[in-house]
């Protein structure tokens, strides 16, 4: 005979198959707008003489993808005029860095040096606006909407539809007088 308690935790146990397949490897939040810009690749080392990836186990991670690299592995610019692009990426996103609203920011500064921090800051901006100027006017719009937010040339209205291959024939020339004016900056710096 059983019990009462026992007849009760029987009741209460239930098997209920889970609704959505577990994920071999975890691959971040699963909603929508944390998918968004993100791609699904394989993990492993690269075998020198194929060139293929080695992933006997089958690992895939996630990495957001980037269109300036996009445009450089459909050969749209140049690998000069993609250097240059990831050197402005670079600098901006250093910039963004470390920048918070003010309600998360510490409230007592307790390092030894409190202005290491704004010493760091300002040559992060130094260093952005050193890039920054060296982009013409009329290509600051593609470029900071490629190189810097991360976006399609799509994003920019003047380069939607048809119009589309001459958004790319205008990033390709804006990338590439970017890195010349960059080329033209470091052989001056060498002779001086």
């Amino acid at each position: 005979m059983t019990s009462k308690a026992q007849r009760r935790r029987a009741g209460r146990k239930r098997n209920i198959a889970p609704t959505i397949a577990a994920s071999p490897w975890d691959h971040g939040a699963m909603g929508q707008a944390n998918r968004h810009g993100l791609v699904i690749e394989e993990r492993g080392e690269v075998d020198p003489k194929t060139g293929k990836i080695q992933n006997p186990n089958c690992v895939t991670g996630v990495r957001r993808y980037d269109m300036l690299e996009i445009y450089h592995k459909r050969g749209w610019i140049s690998t000069a005029g993609y250097n240059a692009g990831c050197l402005l990426r670079m600098a901006w996103l250093k910039v963004s860095v470390g920048t918070c609203p003010p309600w998360l920011r510490e409230r007592v500064d307790s390092s030894p040096k409190p202005d290491a921090a704004v010493a760091i800051q300002i040559d992060r901006v130094s260093a952005l606006l050193k890039v920054s100027r060296m982009v013409p006017v009329e290509d600051e719009r593609i470029v900071s909407c490629v190189c810097c937010d991360g976006n399609a040339i799509g994003a920019l209205r003047e380069y939607r539809g048809r119009k589309h291959e001459d958004g790319k024939a205008h990033l390709k020339i804006a990338l590439d007088r970017l890195s010349e004016r960059i080329e033209g900056l470091a052989r001056k710096s060498r002779t001086c």
